[in-house]
């Protein structure tokens, strides 16, 4: 079995495992804590994620690019040192600003909490074995972490009373992986020489990435946080409902960037024309199977909300129906970040991010003001096409990329397989989700959308 057959076999199979615990802990959370504490909860999580991306500052990132190109694996120890100094740094101006700027004292301990989580991701060297494309191990403890969190929550959280157990099965998970990533690391390669030094040269290098990644997961988990401003914990929850169903569906962009960045940088180190032709294939599949579900999710946005959350959450149906198009033009952006940062457009992407930053804050601003959880959302897909539109320029101008083929025929088959789910959701969730398939599907092979030949190509691929 080839590597990239090996690599997306183990990712895709410990991704469904991670996304299905994640999304049972979600749903499990909603319906015992409710919107109010729910929101509460992922206003905690919305500053973590904040603190992760911070206090990494693109070291991880670069790392990859830096282990795919070859470098020694004494990187780790530069890489771990200089997030020691990141985290130590970011852990203490947050809480510094919460305990002065937030009166919730519920809210203003669970985030304290939380914070925790990030001491065990100094350590968290996912990024290492990414680099070297060996995915299995770094799967394992993605899967383990996801794992050892639900364990935390189905056992511990029974009430709204408990929500602080929620913190602790985060911090949990957290520490389970790291120590099992890095005592995977040190198995195999027990002759390396860590030491823990802080390199100027590796923040220097990581500072344009770490700004563009800040700025997206920034933009990500915006809008939890003005609407908690703005609006109310209820509005958070409503909004979070939808939003956590589309970064459940999201789990092949989450496989596509750990497959397609070590693999981009490799690619254009090697040659300028694989490199190329690498992207363009990718685009063009991300498309095929990208459009239709964000067409099909659209048209059921209902009756996942009504089944997954309860009839308290029909106000998250909307916003879903909206949101759901970001999961298809994030998809499409992963292609073109993976691109500008393996072709070294690193400080391209950085002031790409900033744009797009301004812009999203304006458009998540004053939809979630004007219209609340709904407006929040079409900020956040306005935002991203910006961002896909501004991205597909930088890629021009480092290495153009040809236009995918027969992208107009997937678009018509898109269009006649949602007229399809339309008619057959009346008789049910599940016959509707079959019915656009199979429609899909035939409509594609009927307009030659796909071809035999493209899908033996793509094999060959694997």
């Amino acid at each position: 079995m080839k590597r990239l057959s090996q690599n997306l076999l183990s990712l895709l199979t410990a991704d469904i495992g991670r996304r299905l615990f994640g999304f049972v802990a979600v749903a499990y959370l909603a319906r015992v804590l409710g919107r109010g504490d729910f929101g509460s909860i992922n206003l905690a999580f919305a500053v973590l994620a904040y603190g992760m991306v911070l206090s990494a500052a693109g070291f991880p990132t670069i790392g990859t690019k830096k282990v795919a190109q070859g470098a020694p694996s004494e990187i780790v120890g530069e890489v771990i040192g200089s997030r020691l100094v990141s985290t130590i740094l970011v852990v203490s101006i947050i809480i510094a600003v919460v305990m002065i700027g937030v009166q919730d004292n519920i809210i203003t301990w669970l985030i304290v909490l939380f914070l925790a989580a990030l001491i065990p991701q100094i350590f968290f060297v996912d990024w290492f074995f990414q680099g070297k494309e060996t995915m299995g191990i770094v799967s394992a403890g993605r899967l383990l972490q996801a794992f050892v969190y639900l364990a935390v929550v189905l056992v511990f959280v029974k009430t709204p009373a408990d929500i602080f157990w929620v913190a602790v099965g985060s911090i949990s998970g957290e520490i389970a992986a790291s120590v099992f990533l890095y005592s995977g690391f040190r198995r195999r390669y027990p002759d390396v020489k860590i030491r823990l030094s802080p390199s100027f040269q590796l923040f220097k290098q990581s500072a344009p990435l770490a700004i563009g990644i800040v700025l997206t997961t920034l933009m990500v988990n915006y809008p939890i946080l003005v609407l908690g401003i703005l609006k109310t914990s209820s509005d958070v929850g409503i909004y979070s409902a939808s939003s956590k169903l589309v970064y459940t569906l999201m789990m092949g962009d989450r496989i596509l960037i750990l497959l397609l960045l070590p693999a981009s940088a490799r690619k254009f180190y090697e040659s300028s024309d694989k490199f190329r032709e690498l992207l363009k294939d990718t685009l063009r599949w991300i498309i095929v199977i990208g459009l239709p579900v964000a067409a099909g999710g659209m048209i059921v946005a209902g009756d996942m909300i009504n089944i997954i959350f309860g009839v308290d959450y029909d106000l998250s149906i909307p916003v879903l129906q909206v949101f759901i198009w970001y999961f298809f033009l994030t998809m499409i952006h992963t292609v073109f970040t993976s691109g500008v940062i393996g072709a070294g457009g690193e400080k391209s992407y950085g002031k790409v991010m900033i744009a797009t930053a301004a812009a999203y804050f304006i458009a998540v601003t004053a939809g979630a003001y004007f219209f609340g959880p709904i407006g929040a959302a079409f900020g956040v897909v306005a935002a991203e096409g910006f961002s896909v539109i501004f991205l597909n320029r930088v890629m021009h101008s480092l290495a153009p990329l040809q236009r995918p083929e027969k992208i107009l025929r997937v678009i018509i088959s898109a269009l006649l397989m949602a007229i399809v789910v339309s008619y057959i959701l009346q008789y049910g969730f599940v016959w509707a989700v079959l019915g656009g398939a199979l429609s899909y599907s035939f409509f594609i092979i009927l307009l030659r959308a796909v071809t035999p030949d493209d899908v033996k190509k793509l094999f060959e691929r694997f």
